[in-house]
């Protein structure tokens, strides 16, 4: 893994912060005022808004005098955000979906780490989920990260890449700031990958540099149904099956002497995804899970779980109680792996 640590920042380094946005003209406005309100204000401000066909455009009107506005035909989150990144000139950069909220010490924060750790090649800070309803979620941080501080320790920077293969543990790229350079280095989001190119891109910055976490909560997750893995009971199956195509390319692009934790990654997988589709073959969902099986039997060559949880959903209650039987068993092999 590289470090950088002869790299040296400057001594009051530039921070861009590019805002992706699509169709989200009733929360643009608190975006960009929770932008503004930092304590320690962006150098510049990049708005791409990708084909919205609400009032967006007009919601952004009173901040055009300070930020870079930018309107293109709808190409995908991956492209807003590689459009930003292309356009900025700091030496810093933050991301912020156009639904989310900072808070005001977030930008201050990070910099203040990226200036005391300047190998890391991301920096992400904790938050919450919220709704119309109030907070849904108290961390962002899932229990692999979270047991990572110990004691009053405010960060950690560590070898994440072990984690990510697990799981995507950095929730939204709005809790995220990333030196100008690593992405210079390990290249922009793969804009074939529609949900999961955020997980893909961290993948690519660990494998090279340490990542570091910060425990403080200060980005709010906004969570509604026009999400773009849309409701969540169909966000874990879409996920899922781009995950697996994401870490198969993963595979093929590894060094032959650590492909093993990525296949055992790509294992686990596809299983989780067919367990998570089979769980979907209720009377509600039947059609939802079977279809989501289906596609995933190509990958039995990977893992049998496919076509394990497609006999069980399609068997008498006594042969699905086996098959949950030895899912639970291969569950156990795979983690043993």
């Amino acid at each position: 893994m590289r470090q950088d640590d002869h790299w040296t920042m400057s001594r009051d380094p530039r921070i861009s912060v590019v805002v992706t946005t699509y169709n989200q003209a009733p929360y643009i406005g608190a975006a960009l005022e929770g932008i503004f309100a930092q304590t320690r204000q962006p150098d510049e401000v990049i708005v791409i808004d990708d084909g919205s066909t609400d009032n967006t455009t007009e919601r952004i009107s009173p901040y055009r005098g300070r930020i870079l506005y930018v309107r293109q035909v709808n190409r995908g989150v991956a492209q807003s955000r590689n459009a930003g990144i292309q356009r900025a000139q700091g030496e810093l950069l933050a991301f912020l979906d156009g639904d989310d909220l900072w808070e005001p010490e977030k930008l201050a924060l990070q910099l203040a780490i990226a200036r005391a750790r300047p190998g890391s090649g991301l920096i992400a800070v904790d938050g919450v989920q919220f709704s119309e309803t109030g907070i849904t979620r108290q961390s962002l941080f899932p229990p692999l990260v979270a047991s990572l501080f110990d004691g009053a320790a405010e960060s950690v920077t560590v070898d994440a890449t072990s984690y990510l293969l697990r799981e995507n543990v950095i929730w939204t790229t709005s809790q995220v700031m990333i030196p100008a350079r690593v992405l210079q280095d390990v290249g922009l989001s793969d804009p074939q990958l529609r949900l999961v190119n955020d997980w893909d891109l961290y993948l690519r910055i660990a494998e090279r540099y340490p990542l570091t976490f910060i425990r403080r909560r200060l980005t709010r997750w906004r969570y509604h149904e026009r999400s773009a893995s849309g409701p969540a009971r169909l966000r874990e199956l879409r996920w899922g099956e781009e995950g697996i195509g994401m870490l198969a390319k993963r595979l093929k692009q590894t060094p032959r002497n650590r492909r093993s934790a990525v296949r055992a990654a790509l294992r686990s997988q596809v299983f989780m995804t067919a367990q998570a589709a089979y769980y979907r073959t209720t009377p509600e969902q039947r059609e939802v899970g079977l279809k989501c099986l289906w596609r995933l039997l190509p990958w039995t060559r990977v893992s049998p779980a496919p076509v394990m949880f497609l006999l069980g959903a399609y068997s008498p209650a006594w042969l699905t109680r086996l098959v949950g039987h030895l899912a639970s068993a291969l569950l156990r092999s795979h983690r043993s792996k």
